[in-house]
């Protein structure tokens, strides 16, 4: 079908010699040109990008590029283009928006390849070719479309390709003659829905030179009405949380010193959050099996404490995995009916572990000290680092304020004693907190023994603590395209120009320009996971000065990732992330992001 309806080629010379960071030039030749640059190599691997331009006079719809690799390379991923190959010769053919090019238009393509030969070596003989939209076929009706899930501000839609001799490599997702999404996968989610309003939703399917089906038929569905405790947790999620292994966690090792930063322990410390969220909100809840949601939440706590299984206090970047529990047993201890069942030694384990975390915060953030590791000791730690690492360890502290009251943990904050507290920890089974805070020593006696200041707020000061955390979190202007990173399927978020977009979006790192969807999520997760927390306990108000920037902040967050953001940071150059499942052992889903987005729009009280 391909060679049936290309039209025209243009040969791209001089690819040989790999370039770093500047376009290589190409030749005219039908219309198209391409120019192809190489942004890095590591030995093992090699990501390129590739720029088609229509040069001629009218619209090119449907468009592919065709070079040679080496036989020690091999391509593995693409970002706008779907590629397929016949030996070492490769075709890239463009999907969605990018696939048509008015007259004198541009796109910009991504491509990654792995390389055994320890060097990076430039594609040759590239071409690019006009793909046409003629032919008698079209791609198969998608069927099956169904509503999968509905927040106050969104709803989820999944539908099936029926594959035929054109299959599809995207879609659109109509409302009305309106498409509100062009996703590549059988899924999408829109967002920015208002609470409570119904929308009636169909989907064509568009193969790769930009042909579509008929649409299939159409489904109706009504988002949930305003959040704040008005709202329904998603059954499945509920199903999920419940069903899902009980907490446990290794202690600290120089081999793994961050525990709480990996995604499995993560989505753990989510599960338990999470059922403290609809627990307290929605009291009597349960799992389509019939077991209740609060049954499972005093069992995943108990695991927990129960001996050599709890989060290790650190106070440094482990706490993106720790700052989920703090706010679960915040939660906990504010819900009598669960909390009253656990015996007076789990309660006061329960206790001394909140005051272990809200400890090596104190430790880590307090505006009085300033050290280069948490307390367990590892190192390649500094509290003015970027939001995912302020985040976790100054909203567990926040959590463990309001655990205890403002003026009675700065009493337990100026009467610390580290040896007095490890053997606390030690006798109560938490060795593994215990570990960490032996490990400091009579050092952190004096770090720690000091009343929590952060940014000038003291612990009275709860959501002047909360503000300033959320106003570094999201203090850019919002933009779909920072350098080489950008929205993944080329549309432009509707809050561009606005602010306030997440810090991470547009900030560097030691490799330079850092725009990642990743990072700003695991700030993210933990500056929402406190709000929800204040928000269910009635000590958070939408009047903080911080709210508008966090508003437009998570909406934007949450438009790229519904949409995928290709991003360029330090080991993530050219990184496809989303709330599809990409990357899938080390992406938002896979560290509980459901879970986060359904306590938010539930219980948050969201402006949206």
């Amino acid at each position: 079908m391909l060679s049936a309806r290309r039209k025209t080629t243009a040969v791209v010379a001089g690819i040989g010699l790999a370039v770093f960071g500047v376009d290589q030039a190409g030749f005219a030749a039908g219309g198209l040109t391409v120019n192809v640059v190489n942004y890095s190599d590591w030995g093992a691997g090699f990501s390129d990008g590739a720029t088609v331009k229509n040069t001629g006079g009218s619209t090119v719809t449907g468009w592919n590029i065709q070079f040679d690799l080496d036989p020690s390379e091999a391509l593995t991923s693409s970002s706008g283009v779907t590629y397929s190959s016949s030996g070492n010769h490769y075709t890239l053919t463009a999907t969605g928006t990018a696939a048509t090019l008015a007259a004198g238009a541009s796109v910009l393509v991504h491509f990654k390849g792995s390389e055994s030969a320890g060097h990076y070596i430039a594609p040759t003989n590239v071409t690019v070719s006009t793909g046409g939209g003629g032919g008698s076929t079209s791609p198969a009706t998608p069927t099956g479309l169904s509503v999968t899930g509905t927040t106050t501000s969104s709803i989820s839609l999944a539908w099936t390709e029926t594959d035929n001799s054109d299959p599809a490599v995207s879609y659109k997702v109509l409302e009305g003659s309106s498409v509100v999404a062009s996703p590549t996968a059988t899924t999408a989610t829109i967002s920015g829905l208002a609470p409570g309003s119904t929308h009636s939703y169909a989907v064509e399917a568009v193969d790769s030179h930009g042909v579509a089906s008929p649409a299939g038929s159409p489904v109706t569905a009504t988002t949930q009405p305003t959040g704040g405790g008005g709202g329904q947790f998603t059954q499945a999620l509920i199903d999920s949380a419940v069903a899902a292994p009980l907490f446990s966690w290794a202690a600290p090792t120089s081999s793994v010193p961050r525990p709480g930063t990996n995604p499995a322990n993560i989505a753990e410390a989510k599960v338990v959050y999470y059922l403290a969220v609809v627990d307290k909100a929605a009291p009597g809840s349960a799992a389509t099996d019939g077991t209740t949601v609060q049954s499972r939440l005093l069992a995943q706590v108990r695991s927990m404490i129960g001996g050599g299984h709890e989060p290790d206090a650190d106070g440094g970047l482990e706490m993106w995995g720790q700052a989920p529990v703090a706010q679960a047993l915040l939660l906990l201890k504010n819900d009598a009916p669960a909390w009253s069942q656990l015996s007076a030694a789990d309660q006061n384990r329960v206790a001394l572990l909140e005051a272990a975390m809200g400890y090596g915060s104190n430790y880590t953030y307090n505006d009085a000290d300033n050290f280069s590791s948490g307390i367990c000791g590892f190192g390649n730690f500094a509290k003015t680092n970027n939001p995912n690492y302020r985040d976790g360890g100054v909203d567990a502290e926040l959590a463990a304020i309001q655990f205890f009251g403002a003026s009675t943990w700065d009493s337990m904050l100026s009467s610390f004693n580290d040896a007095t507290f490890t053997a606390q920890l030690d006798a109560a089974g938490l060795t593994n907190a215990g570990q960490c805070f032996a490990a400091v020593g009579s050092g952190g006696t004096s770090a720690i023994a000091v009343p929590f200041v952060y940014g000038g707020h003291h612990s009275s000061d709860l959501l002047g603590i909360w503000g300033d955390i959320a106003a570094f979190t999201f203090d850019k202007t919002a933009a779909s395209v920072v350098g080489v990173a950008h929205i993944a399927d080329n549309t432009t978020s509707p809050y561009d120009g606005q602010c306030c977009m997440a810090h991470e979006f547009n900030s560097t790192d030691s490799s330079g320009l850092r725009s990642s969807a990743l990072y700003v999520f695991e700030g993210w997760m933990n500056v929402t996971g406190a709000r929800v927390a204040m928000e269910l306990l009635g000590t958070f108000s939408a009047t903080n000065s911080a709210e508008p920037q966090f508003h437009i902040g998570t909406l934007d967050m949450k438009y790229k990732l519904d949409h995928g953001y290709i991003g360029q940071a330090l080991n993530q150059d050219l990184l496809l992330v989303d709330d599809h499942g990409n990357p899938a052992g080390d992406g938002p889903n896979a560290k509980g992001f459901l879970y986060d987005w359904d306590a938010y729009t539930v219980s948050g009280a969201p402006q949206s």
